[in-house]
């Protein structure tokens, strides 16, 4: 039995609703993680986290951080 226009325009929109929301949720997993990952640096004597950077001045952590902004900036 075909579906009416109605019907088939609510379950696009649900797939879509369904996909924005895997989509948030694997976002905050990902934020999560990196939280995660921030909490577990060392500190210093004010407990302020201490991010280190190598010899060039770079940080993977900062440097996934400004990626992960980017990304999921809306």
């Amino acid at each position: 039995m075909p579906l009416d226009p109605a019907q088939r325009h609510q379950i696009e929109q649900d797939a879509i609703t369904a996909a924005w929301e895997a989509a948030r949720l694997a976002a905050c997993d990902e934020a999560i993680a990196l939280l995660r990952e921030i909490a577990d640096l060392d500190r210093d004597d004010d407990c302020d986290v201490i991010i280190g950077t190598d010899a060039d001045g770079r940080n993977d952590l900062m440097s996934r951080i400004t990626a992960f902004l980017a990304q999921h900036d809306q």
